[in-house]
């Protein structure tokens, strides 16, 4: 599956993990199921789910030196979450009712094509069954025109529960989008329904919905799958990282770390072997960085700079988990390599972001590293990146999984 196209389909976690299901299941991964006992073999190729929008996949490689090689990365993005399956009435056409799920950049998602997606609980035969939908037609959130707002130019403020409503004409309720019958709950999102499209003299420049962070999801599975990994390779790609990750199938709970002691478990290791696994481990916390912008270069560090188009990032702050030794660790192997890298560091007079890294490094007490490739318009409704970073990020990641660092 290329990258446009899984971004184009992954519209909410439950399309992402369901396309990452796709793509490993076709690579000869077998899916398990926690709870129940595993048979694995050297060389076996593994997966597991939660809640259809976490998926932990895992490849037994060479034990003789044993440690867990680990990527984590989130499925969920930024969007506009609906409130119940009520529209609000209006004699001018009925809207969604929708609040704010991360931390979108509002404005950016006026007069642009938005679906209506997520998951619909149904009942079957006194039972209820979970489906995973994305509606037929689009739905938009117009701008109020500049003759009415004098002021939007220069003044821009909006209110979500009136100005982020997407317009949804004759609808009757939300569910009216979907041909199922029976529907008793839902969890949807309105979210950006924009193709990914190339740009530049090169087209080397790729716009989208959902790069932050589907680029760190598709570069881990597609690295995972072709790796001759060392040890037990992992990649780990949580949901609600957006919200805080804690939830049942967050990073702030405990399923890696089960599914670790289970992995540990099954190889016959004893608990010593497993808290070595972890020591002797390195954790790549993935996430997209901020490049430099062209019309607002103060925003950056003055001598840390990143830039779309040379390589993968490092990311250091106090939010991540990247010290001066696990920097290191990565950096040794990237060059032994022959392969590029930045460093991100942020200005000093502007808060930092974070994400999930912290979270599996402190449950495993395992050293970690913040990585991810450079980005323009991150959290937009159309995210921006250049396409060689991509690759750049994927390579990074299948070394990884091949290498033993013995921390």
């Amino acid at each position: 599956m290329k990258f446009e196209e899984f971004l184009e389909n992954s519209y909410t976690a439950f399309h992402t993990v369901a396309n990452c299901e796709k793509i490993l299941t076709e690579a000869d991964f077998k899916k398990l199921t926690m709870g129940q006992d595993w048979k694995l073999k050297d060389g076996g190729k593994y997966f597991v789910t939660k809640n259809q929008s976490t998926i932990i996949a895992f490849v037994v490689g060479d034990l003789s030196n044993y440690h867990f090689n680990i990527v984590a990365a989130h499925t969920d993005s930024p969007a506009l979450k609906v409130k119940g399956c009520e529209l609000i009435k209006s004699p001018a056409g009925n809207r969604i009712n929708v609040e704010i799920y991360g931390s979108p950049i509002y404005y950016s998602y006026f007069n642009i094509p938005l679906k209506i997606a997520g998951r619909l609980y149904l009942k079957e035969n006194d039972k209820i069954i979970s489906k995973i939908v994305t509606s037929k037609t689009d739905v938009t959130i117009p701008s109020l025109a500049i003759h009415l707002n004098r002021d939007i130019n220069s003044h821009a403020e909006f209110k979500v529960q009136n100005d982020m409503l997407p317009f949804a004409g004759d609808a009757e309720n939300i569910y009216s989008f979907f041909d199922e019958k029976d529907i008793v709950d839902s969890d949807l999102f309105v979210v950006s329904d924009v193709k990914p499209f190339r740009s530049g003299l090169h087209n080397q420049y790729l716009s989208s919905p959902r790069i932050d962070n589907l680029a760190s999801v598709y570069c881990a599975i597609n690295a995972i799958k072709e790796c001759k990994a060392k040890g037990v390779a992992i990649a780990a790609l949580f949901d609600n990282e957006e919200i805080g990750s804690a939830t049942k199938q967050g990073a702030g709970s405990s399923l890696l770390q089960s599914v670790l002691m289970q992995i540990n478990h099954t190889l016959n290791k004893d608990l010593v072997q497993f808290r070595s696994a972890c020591e002797n481990g390195l954790l790549l916390s993935a996430d997209n960085a901020h490049a430099v912008h062209p019309a607002h270069q103060d925003k950056t560090d003055p001598v840390n700079t990143v830039y779309l188009g040379q390589s993968l990032t490092i990311k250091h702050h106090k939010n991540y988990t990247t010290d001066g030794y696990s920097s290191a660790l990565l950096k040794n192997l990237l060059s032994q390599n022959n392969m590029s890298f930045q460093d991100f560091y942020s200005n000093s007079d502007i808060a930092c972001g974070s994400t999930l890294g912290y979270l599996p490094s402190q449950q495993l007490s395992m050293r970690s590293v913040d990585i991810g490739i450079p980005q323009l318009s991150m959290h937009s409704a159309i995210e921006m990146i250049e396409t060689r970073d991509l690759h750049s990020l994927e390579k990074c990641f299948k070394l990884f999984y091949q290498t033993t660092f013995n921390c």
